[in-house]
């Protein structure tokens, strides 16, 4: 077998390397196959998780995935939960405990058995670099909007197959009352490690998807706004976080929108075909972040032709009475928008 020469493929490799020696000589199943030793395991596999603190000193959160924080992140399960990891690494899921009863149809014994050794630690690949993460075993759990579930792969719908520590606490209280801003808070007391924030949460909705909405219900409100909700929750789009641009990976296939508006209801309160331009108004705004551009609110003559080169054209006229009635339902005060678009 040779050795890849590409530094991301080499990693891979000897990853897959060490989960097959597991399985060849019945140490671990490779599912379960833990933590390689450190003092062993190659320190490229180590370093792309040190990042440099920022200006104030604040480290990226992904720093926590390092295979140097897998003590400290068995003892935080352990202070924070009072869980304890066995010594194949596998420990009980809390979304049950945290979350209630999935269902009163479901016998109470039944559905505890979901939860029992259910997740599992290891050393997994996050882009190309091995980090502490966690998954998923459990092939009875019936929480579907877990991303880990194992079920949401009959239901063809995405699923992760690890997250890190700052996803498994939203997966044991939900995403509404444990927001990765908090999770962050979290482990950074625990592990006393300065952590700056992520962001905000968006949905990425691929460019062509949202072009096709606008284009194909911009006369009909109700049906956009319901088409795009079912994009961005129903389909499950991906979440990003980000304070004022998007990741160039994500801007060049993707247009972003706050994860609050489609929370909050924002486009059920406007209740008009001005959502299109609301939604227009969002995309540009981060386009010229991404520029580093201040953001002003176009004309309506400008606003046809951007929108005709976009591919779902709104008339002078029509956006002209748009703005009138974003205006009048408070979204666009003083013409600033603010934090309103």
């Amino acid at each position: 077998m040779s050795i890849p020469e590409d530094p991301t493929e080499r990693k891979k490799w000897m990853l897959k390397l060490w989960q097959e020696y597991g399985e060849r000589f019945a140490v671990f199943h490779p599912d379960e196959q833990p933590v390689p030793p450190t003092e062993v395991w190659h320190p490229d596999m180590y370093e792309p998780y040190e990042p440099e603190p920022d200006q104030d000193g604040r480290l990226d959160p992904r720093v926590i995935r390092h295979l140097r924080w897998w003590a400290d992140t068995k003892e935080f399960l352990r202070h924070r939960f009072g869980l304890q990891v066995s010594p194949d690494y596998l420990f009980d899921c809390l979304a049950g405990k945290h979350q209630g009863r999935f269902s009163d149809q479901v016998d109470e014994k039944v559905e505890k058995r979901w939860y029992v050794r259910a997740l599992r630690m290891g050393a997994f690949m996050y882009d190309g670099k091995v980090g502490v993460g966690f998954s998923c075993r459990s092939r009875r759990c019936q929480r579907i909007k877990c991303p880990l579930n194992l079920q949401r792969k009959k239901n063809d719908q995405k699923r992760l197959n690890r997250v890190d520590l700052f996803e498994l606490l939203q997966i044991f209280y939900g995403e509404q009352k444990m927001p990765l801003s908090k999770a962050v808070r979290e482990v950074s007391a625990v592990f006393d490690l300065r952590l700056h924030d992520f962001g905000s949460p968006h949905y990425a909705v691929p460019k062509e998807a949202f072009v096709r909405l606008l284009d194909n219900y911009r006369d009909d409100a109700a049906k956009l706004i319901k088409n795009f909700r079912n994009r961005c929750m129903g389909k499950r789009s991906h979440l990003v976080y980000f304070t004022h641009k998007p990741p160039p990976e994500i801007s060049q296939k993707y247009v972003c929108f706050p994860q609050s508006m489609v929370a909050e209801g924002t486009l059920e309160r406007i209740d008009h075909p001005a959502v299109t331009i609301y939604l227009h108004l969002l995309v540009v705004r981060v386009e010229a972040a991404i520029a580093n551009r201040a953001f002003r609110i176009p004309s309506a003559a400008e606003i046809e032709s951007e929108t005709a080169a976009r591919g779902y054209k709104i008339s002078r006229r029509s956006a002209k009475r748009y703005l009138e009635h974003l205006e009048s339902v408070g979204l666009l005060s003083d013409k600033n928008p603010g934090e309103n678009v």
